[in-house]
């Protein structure tokens, strides 16, 4: 009788624990919205128009400076290939800003944004 007992038990806790299982989940990931390139910023990535896909800048970058106008943040530049180009990522800035080689550093068109090259290193002014 206690074998009974105790099998049945046994196939009642099985059943139990297999039935809790299988019952569907509804939870929603956080952090997988990707933006409009198609990247995940919940993971750091951003899009690079110089290299053409998405990349944790921070990992990627060829300079990395102090944010000037934003103290505690950072400026990251990625330089193309060829040095002609370097793209720029700061926090006060525009996705897509691109700076094209001039003496001294690089330039953007209207001027307003230039990194320049200096003994002790790169600075950037905005």
């Amino acid at each position: 009788m206690m074998k009974k007992v105790l099998s049945t038990l046994a196939l009642s806790a099985t059943l139990v624990g297999c039935s809790q299982s299988a019952q569907p989940t509804n939870d929603v990931i956080v952090g997988g919205e990707k933006d409009q390139y198609g990247c995940l910023p919940s993971t750091g990535a951003s899009y690079s128009f110089l290299k053409k896909e998405c990349v944790q800048v921070f990992n990627v970058a060829d300079i990395s400076l102090e944010n000037p106008s934003n103290k505690g943040s950072a400026v990251y530049v990625i330089l193309s290939t060829d040095k002609s180009q370097a793209e720029v990522f700061a926090t006060d800035l525009p996705d897509n800003t691109i700076l094209q080689a001039v003496k001294g550093g690089y330039a953007s068109q209207d001027g307003k944004v230039r990194l320049i090259k200096q003994k002790k290193g790169w600075k950037i002014y905005k």
